[in-house]
């Protein structure tokens, strides 16, 4: 999405030793003695509708309902190049980053991060293919041993092979053409581009649902943040704003054509 980004990335960092963690991943050194220091800043990538700033848009508004259901400081986030938000393992930057999902249980493990284990809603992923040539999911994973389709995604272990999107209007444009068979993306994000530029050639189809987490440190400041973010997600979601303003950023499947 932007969200091109939705790394579940592996990257090889060295194990600090002595750091006593919640989470499965490669542990990374704390960047400040002061763990618990209660105020929490995040980074973020720009989506286009959905992240474009952090006062109103609705992703900004989720955040802020988590937010008020976090008394023991004040939670806050800047819109950040896509490398400092994904590939800076550091907790210098931030406390917590997004959006990022979670493709399956343990797809932190070995990464320098952690999930929330509180999600914020469920992404609904869809699977774009042309029209002559209309695919489904049970059509990508039955011939993923053989490698028979092109599909470009977020950079994740799907359970077949595929490409990265560098840039999803790119990739969007060039299946319009036929020149790839696929592209797996973000219900929301990519339909608000197939609309603009009116990609006509396209077909959808639902691919699955993933949980909507931040992700955080594999480090001794990562664990108090996600515990302190575990607390005040599920504060926000007995209050029933959560899903109220989830429901502004992520929907369930919407089933139309171009």
């Amino acid at each position: 999405m932007a969200k091109q980004m939705l790394l579940c990335a592996v990257w090889a960092l060295g194990c600090a030793p002595g750091l006593l963690l919640a989470c499965n991943g490669t542990a990374t050194q704390d960047s400040s003695p002061d763990i618990n220091r209660p105020d929490l800043h995040g980074i973020a990538v720009f989506l286009p509708q959905l992240l474009e700033n952090n006062q109103n848009s609705p992703f900004a508004e989720l955040l802020q309902v988590v937010a008020r259901h976090y008394k023991e400081g004040k939670i806050s986030f800047s819109i950040e190049p896509v490398k400092r938000v994904y590939l800076d393992a550091s907790d210098k930057n931030a406390d917590f980053r997004f959006p990022i999902m979670k493709v399956r249980e343990g797809a932190d493990d070995a990464t320098p991060y952690q999930f929330t284990k509180e999600m914020l809603g469920k992404v609904t992923f869809v699977l774009y293919t042309h029209k002559t040539k209309p695919l489904d999911k049970e059509d990508v994973l039955r011939m993923a041993n053989l490698a028979k389709y092109n599909i470009e995604a977020p950079p994740v272990n799907w359970g077949f092979p595929s490409k990265s999107v560098v840039n999803l209007e790119l990739s969007l444009k060039k299946l319009n053409l036929g020149r790839v068979d696929g592209v797996l993306w973000a219900q929301e994000e990519a339909d608000y581009l197939v609309r603009k530029f009116k990609l006509s050639n396209i077909h959808r189809a639902r691919f699955d649902d993933y949980p909507d987490v931040l992700f955080l440190n594999c480090n001794r400041r990562g664990d108090f943040v996600h515990q302190v973010l575990n607390r005040a997600i599920r504060a926000a979601r007995a209050s029933g704003e959560l899903q109220k303003a989830y429901a502004k950023v992520h929907r369930p499947y919407q089933d139309w054509q171009p």
